[in-house]
């Protein structure tokens, strides 16, 4: 038997052809008269579900005829344009529960010229809108195939279900003897007596068979996750629509042994067991969030059967048990720096016995498989523009480039902008300040916290009940405290302003109340230090270095775009990211926030398995370029440490502060909409 997936080529002269048209698509061509409406379609390029494979048993191939004529085609369409419904197709459709009127495409032959709409929920390939500055579709078409087949109860001298199985596979969908996994087989008799013959099959990239299930099953899901070195960001998808149906978040636990990647590669190489601790430490944490995920979204963790995993090369190496020693010395070698695909369960991730984890490839020794995904989520590859992307976290990597040409470099940022070792820092979790604005006339404070809609100065103090700030808040904080004139150029709060919420904070050090006591949930008042002001210039100054570092090799002085990712609360404030220094100055409306542009790009691995050869192909291609000599790199960074930069000039940003202090002179900059649409 023919693969059913091979389109019937036709000729549009042929004789006895009918014309047909499908909807949404609008995709039409001329089929041969008494092809099935799934022949049809798959000839002209429409994708249509089909999980049996066109024998009529899942009832997936829906499609509706219209009736009559529609001028606009020059058509005349009607239901007699197609065979009558069999008895099998009538069993079929109430079987399934499908609505009056709805044919199935692999029983209806066509007769006549039609209009054909194809419910969304029968698409094949669909695609998805990623929601981000840009949009972006995804086309669904995921690494996970599900397939319906029907047994007939064996005789005597049958060949095994096994083999029976295979020889389907082979003559209904083309597949070439796919492997079992042992869990697969193990489920297959009980699943066969439960389904009365009929199974669903779960198949992995063509190449095996990872579950068997009694009856129709259609609904695969999968996850992604991005490990960062400070937090940790699960995404869980159904890997046939492509809907986002849960999004989890917790610190890395790999924190309680290291707050930045070299202390937790010190602690695998020196201590005993430590490799293993951490392994376990992540994955235990991946695991939670899977249960959490799942609760959410009323699934079962069993139904995951796919992961796309990203991360630096640290948390990489760490997630898959492979020893970091490497990566902390010079050349900084990676053990395996291409894209890997392993059993979950080789893992000690709980998911289906049978599902897969690929994780995408290395750039370089510091630039990760996250890195990778961000490439994938903001195509710079294939942009005339040349874009500058700034992934904030604890290990910042920075791309420059475009189509011609792209580089990539990464910076110790360290894990200031994710919460971590700031004084009342947390990750963006409820009651995190995530939002700060103080006015530069009166210095008057206005916070916003994650689980309330409004920003504190609406709302009585004893509800708003801030327990600490995260990485967006910090970098808001320290931005508004510098516009206000609260803290000079150099970092230093400024002695000769007065202000009651500049106090001595903890060992006797200045600092600036965020939150007074009424404000927050623990009674007591939530501040920012001034090492905490220290923490992010240092982390500031290393991704401005960074972004220099590719500017000139590059041999560019400005970049078209530049975008800023980060996965800590609210999307990066791109105002106050160029107030600070973070990134090179620029006009405001060609800069733009993308959140977590890493765990965008593991979904999109996750859903679309072309993704994957690309991101391997780019990973390879894209330059890694190396930090220069120390002395010169501690100058250039020593120089980047000041608010925004000691000598570099920046004429937007002067310019965005003057029209701020204007703004509160003329008390104005408090005014309904302000604080919500600044960004």
């Amino acid at each position: 038997m023919s693969n059913p997936f091979e389109p019937t080529l036709l000729k549009p002269d042929s004789p006895e052809t009918c014309k047909v048209i499908f909807q949404p698509s609008g995709q039409s061509g001329k089929v041969k008269a008494g092809l099935t409406l799934l022949d049809a379609a798959r000839s002209l390029g429409v994708g249509i579900e089909s999980i049996c494979g066109g024998a009529g048993t899942c009832g997936k191939c829906q499609v509706i005829i219209e009736e009559g004529h529609f001028a606009k085609y020059d058509l005349t369409s009607s239901s007699d344009h197609v065979s009558p419904a069999s008895e099998d197709e009538r069993s079929i459709c109430a079987r399934r529960g499908l609505p009056n009127g709805v044919r199935l495409s692999c029983l209806a032959h066509v007769n006549g010229d039609l209009l054909v709409t194809v419910p969304e929920e029968a698409r094949a390939n669909r695609q998805i809108v990623r929601k981000a500055a840009a949009e972006r579709v995804i086309r669904v078409d995921p690494i996970i195939q599900m397939v319906l087949l029907t047994l007939d109860p064996p005789i005597l001298g049958d060949r095994s279900d096994q083999e029976r199985i295979l020889a389907l596979l082979e003559s209904r969908f083309g597949l070439k003897a796919p492997a079992f996994e042992l869990s697969a087989l193990k489920s297959l008799p009980a699943a066969l007596r439960e389904g009365h013959g009929e199974v669903s099959l779960t198949i992995w990239n063509d190449q095996t068979v990872i579950r068997v299930q009694a009856g129709l099953h259609d609904t695969p899901l999968g996850l992604a996750v991005d490990i960062g070195s400070t937090s940790l960001a699960a995404y869980l998808c159904d890997l046939r629509t492509g809907a986002l149906l849960a999004t989890t978040s917790a610190m890395n636990p790999q924190v309680t042994y290291g707050d930045d990647i070299m202390s937790r590669i010190s602690y695998a190489v020196e201590i005993p067991n430590g490799r293993e601790r951490l392994q376990r430490a992540v994955i235990h944490a991946i695991n939670d969030l899977v249960a959490q995920a799942a609760a959410q979204a009323n699934a079962a963790v069993e139904d995951i059967v796919d992961c796309v995993l990203v991360g630096n090369s640290v948390m990489h190496h760490l997630a898959l048990g492979l020893d970091p020693a490497q990566l902390g010395h010079l050349p900084f070698a990676p053990v395996a720096g291409g894209p890997v695909d392993v059993a979950a369960r080789d893992l000690g991730l709980k998911f289906n016995p049978g599902a897969r984890v690929h994780v995408l490839p290395l750039e370089a020794g510091y630039v990760g498989a996250d890195n990778v995904g961000v490439i994938l989520a903001e195509e710079p590859h294939k942009q005339d523009d040349i874009v500058l992307i700034v992934d904030v976290g604890t290990n910042g990597e920075i791309l420059l480039g475009n189509r011609e040409r792209l580089l990539c470099t990464s910076s110790p940022t360290g894990p200031a902008f994710e919460g971590a070792q700031i004084t009342h820092g947390m990750r963006a979790a409820p009651g995190a300040i995530e939002r700060v604005r103080i006015d530069p006339h009166t210095l008057e404070v206005n916070i916003k916290v994650i689980g309330q809609d409004q920003w504190g100065a609406e709302l009585p103090d004893e509800q708003i009940q801030a327990r600490g700030i995260c990485g967006s808040g910090i970098l808001e904080a320290v931005a508004e405290l510098f516009t206000a004139g609260l803290v000079l150029p150099s970092g230093k709060f400024n002695p000769k302003l007065n202000s009651p919420r500049l106090i001595r904070g903890p060992k006797g050090q200045p600092a600036f109340i965020l939150a007074t006591a009424e404000q927050s949930a623990t009674g007591s008042p939530i501040v920012l230090t001034q090492n905490d002001v220290r923490s992010v210039q240092l982390a500031k100054a290393a991704l401005y270095v960074g972004a220099q570092l590719l500017m000139k090799e590059r041999g560019v002085q400005q970049v078209d775009r530049i975008v800023l990712a980060g996965a800590f609360g609210s999307l990066i404030d791109r105002e106050r990211a160029m107030i600070i220094g973070m990134i090179p100055d620029c006009p405001l409306d060609r800069v733009t926030a993308v959140g977590n542009a890493a765990g965008d790009g593991a979904r999109i691995a996750l859903l679309n398995k072309s993704s994957r050869t690309e991101a391997a192909q780019v990973a390879r291609w894209t330059e890694h370029i190396t930090a220069p000599l120390k002395t010169e790199f501690q100058e250039q960074f020593v120089a980047a440490l000041p608010f925004p930069h000691a000598s570099h000039p920046f004429p937007d940003v002067q310019r965005m502060i003057a029209e701020r202090r204007e703004a509160a002179r003329a008390g104005k900059l408090f005014s309904q909409g302000e604080a919500e649409n600044d960004k």
